[in-house]
């Protein structure tokens, strides 16, 4: 195995969650039939229509390796997104948590539900 090649995500709007992405700082590739792609690394994520829409947060977490983790919650912050910290017992963020184990991250949640973590892994 060489590694994930596109992660599917099911999208309610797959236009709103397009401007999501764009807004977070994602690459976006191509589109075609309502389906978009935006680059991940060496990975594709790929936003597919679907009919249903799971009611609050879905179970997924998907976590992002960044190189500054301050700069994009900076960014994300100037695009009006509103970054959250799953353990923050609904307190607004003023810049990323430094966990336990050393990383520095914030989340947020797409417009489908999906917890996207954004992480700095100090250097040792």
């Amino acid at each position: 195995m060489l590694g994930l090649h596109h992660i599917v995500l099911y999208c309610a709007d797959t236009d709103t969650s397009r401007a999501w992405y764009a807004a977070v700082g994602f690459e976006y590739l191509r589109g075609y039939h309502s389906m978009h792609w935006f680059k991940l690394g060496q990975t594709e994520i790929m936003l597919h229509p679907t009919d249903s829409r799971p009611a609050g947060p879905t179970r997924i977490g998907l976590h992002v390796a960044v190189k500054d983790v301050d700069t994009l919650f900076a960014q994300v912050v100037e695009q009006g997104l509103t970054p959250h910290d799953h353990q923050g017992a609904g307190q607004p963020m003023t810049g990323p948590v430094t966990r336990p184990w050393g990383d520095r991250e914030f989340e947020l949640i797409d417009p489908d539900g999906y917890t996207w973590a954004f992480t700095q892994t100090p250097t040792r």
